[in-house]
């Protein structure tokens, strides 16, 4: 979530609420330049916000500009000694301890943001330096502060187990949070660790009712327990099972898997939500490289059930043509959410298709302005309203939109140009299994 738009900015708690405003105004000009590709010009601010001792989210702007695996991570423990000084001056010498007072509060306690945005920024580090063993200690270590996983990191550990050969460790923690999905153990049930104190996987099935719940669950842990559970015991029914649910879930990963689509080279800036196309291309972008192994991809490219749930239908409703090969049909380049078999098709539904379309464009856009911190456009015909959850509780807040004068000066600037599902008369087509999450390298983005 932007800080702009939530508690930490109402509270003025950007950096622990000690933050001089002379470096945190140095900080959100660093961060601006930064996400406008002129890191140059950022340095001296990032140089300036440094020098209040009590700025640690700087050294996470700072971190992406270093030029060596060597550099980002001695960036990082600096920011690491400051925040960690920072949290045990407030609640004493155990705050990170085991037995200290903020363990498994890290998703309400605003004062530690500061320091698990440090940490997601090491996982972030070690992945792209392809240090994937330190990646995963890291990933235990946050597990460890906060079971309930606040930052995601579920979602990338049991890749990084996988990379580091280690396929059982990988499958017993995608099983704990699939018993979460499946109804056997609540979330506030996890144990110590949130599954990171590693136990020998389980060789079972999910019943019928269990997999009809898994059926909307996180892709990623589903993907997981498919390729640990075939590197584990081959093609059994468990990995089977596993692979048809995380199909299910997300079949825009397998499909471009078994496409053979080139992988992504940069994480998404904007916004995802849950199974989406965008969580697709970063789990790629992270994990294809296991996929593409000789004996898990023709494991994958033979199994019939899978492939076959994969295979797209024409969105036309005049025609009833299936895709033969999974990607082989092009998708609609404006909400990238059907597909068509040729041009004709695309252009005799683009009546019926077009106000679904720009609608999903529309949510796209809100989502990509709330997450940059910025308003929403001023032609959205709702308000828009974020959450989030504190110690202060939940907070609401409605997000601004931009006044009618910069829009029509936005529009005045893009006219005679093609925008994004504009397709006049015809409609957008795009490529055969192009990328749907658009470009952007991510390089200035920690998720927190």
């Amino acid at each position: 979530m932007a800080r702009p738009f939530g508690p930490e900015a109402l509270f003025n708690q950007a950096g622990f609420g000690i933050v001089s405003q002379e470096s945190l105004k140095n900080q959100r000009i660093a961060d601006d330049l930064c996400a406008r590709r002129k890191p140059n010009e950022a340095v001296p601010y990032i140089m300036k916000a440094m020098q209040d001792e009590n700025n640690v989210d700087i050294f996470v702007t700072a971190t992406f500009l270093e030029p060596t695996y060597k550099e980002s991570i001695e960036c990082l423990d600096e920011g690491k000694r400051r925040a960690s000084a920072i949290l045990r001056r407030k609640y004493g010498p155990k705050a990170l301890a085991d037995d200290g007072p903020l363990i498994d509060k890290f998703s309400w306690n605003l004062d530690t943001r500061p320091y698990m945005r440090i940490m997601q920024a090491y996982v972030r580090m070690h992945v792209e330096y392809k240090k994937y063993a330190a990646a995963v200690d890291t990933i235990i270590e946050i597990f460890r502060l906060n079971r309930n996983d606040p930052l995601g990191q579920s979602t990338w550990l049991g890749s990084l187990l996988c990379f580091t050969a280690r396929y059982a460790d990988a499958l017993y923690f995608a099983q704990v949070f699939m018993d979460v999905g499946a109804g056997r153990m609540h979330l506030d049930d996890l144990p110590p660790g949130g599954g990171t104190k590693f136990l020998p996987p389980r060789r079972d099935l999910y019943t019928a009712e269990e997999q009809r719940k898994l059926k909307n669950y996180e892709a990623t842990i589903l993907y997981t327990a498919a390729l640990a559970s075939f590197k584990l015991w081959g093609d059994g029914e468990e990995a089977r099972m596993y692979l048809r649910l995380a199909a299910g879930a997300n079949p825009k990963v397998l499909v471009k898997l078994l496409g053979r689509i080139r992988k992504p080279e940069h994480l998404t800036q904007g916004p995802r939500g849950i199974n989406g196309p965008e969580s697709a291309h970063d789990y790629l972008w992270l994990s294809q490289d296991l996929w593409m192994e000789d004996d898990v991809w023709s494991w994958i490219s033979e199994n019939l059930d899978a492939k076959k749930s994969v295979l797209m239908e024409c969105g036309s409703e005049a025609c009833n043509k299936e895709e033969s090969t999974p990607a082989q049909f092009h998708r609609c380049s404006g909400c990238r959410q059907i597909s068509y078999c040729s041009r004709e098709c695309q252009k005799l539904d683009w009546r019926r298709h077009k106000p679904d379309c720009t609608h999903v464009q529309a949510v796209k856009a809100v989502g990509r302005a709330v997450a940059a911190g910025k308003p929403v456009p001023a032609d959205v015909d709702m308000p828009i309203f974020t959450g989030d959850f504190s110690t202060a509780g939940v907070y609401m807040q409605e997000v601004p939109k931009t006044t009618k004068k910069a829009n029509k000066k936005k529009k005045k600037k893009k006219k005679g140009k093609k925008e994004a599902g504009d397709g006049g008369d015809d409609g957008p087509i795009g490529e055969a299994g192009e990328d749907e999450a658009g470009k952007g390298s991510g390089e200035e983005e920690v998720r927190a």
